[in-house]
């Protein structure tokens, strides 16, 4: 008797397609609500949009992609700097918002329990205080001495370069590193 293969349904994941658009005609400003809006002159225009970054850490100003409130593609510029000032501004603006990263000056405390691990430390822009899931979880290593760390909450952190931190923080990250 022939034996009977069930075949799984595999559900493909496609990258989105970006469109390239040309940034001479990109045009975005805020309504009375605040929020970020995008005409293509003489094409279409979106309530809502907003920017992200397609590589936010090698090329944070260049390959810009927005997106609808529905996180659906509208497009792709190449580079910030072609965009007019005004929406050059505004872009960088809301770019500056969504990837907030501060930078690590200092530990103040570090303690790991039950897989978690508890921070306090001293940034760029004052006193933090988080918790972050398990450091292979949490620490990326970006190479020459510099680390993203991501908290339970999805906030990022950096540190430029650990090695040149205090001898104190120097000890606290390598009891976890």
């Amino acid at each position: 008797m022939p034996e009977a293969h069930a075949k799984a349904a595999v559900r493909v994941e496609r990258e989105p397609h970006y469109d390239r658009l040309d940034p001479e005609r990109v045009r975005l400003f805020r309504d009375g609500s605040g929020k970020l809006r995008m005409t293509i002159d003489g094409d279409r225009s979106y309530i809502e949009a907003k920017a992200v970054r397609a590589f936010p850490l090698s090329e944070p100003d260049r390959y810009i992609a927005f997106l609808t409130d529905k996180d659906k593609t509208i497009g792709m510029i190449e580079d910030i700097g072609a965009l007019d000032a005004d929406s050059q501004t505004l872009v960088r603006a809301d770019l500056e918002r969504r990837y907030f990263t501060p930078s690590i000056k200092r530990f103040l405390s570090l303690k790991e329990e039950y897989g978690a691990i508890y921070c306090a430390v001293e940034t760029d822009h004052g006193p933090r205080e988080f918790v972050a899931r398990g450091i292979r979880d949490t620490l990326e290593d970006l190479g020459n001495g510099e680390l993203l760390f991501a908290d339970a909450d999805g906030n990022r952190y950096r540190i430029a370069n650990w090695r040149a931190l205090d001898a104190k923080s120097r000890r606290f990250l390598e009891r976890v590193v």
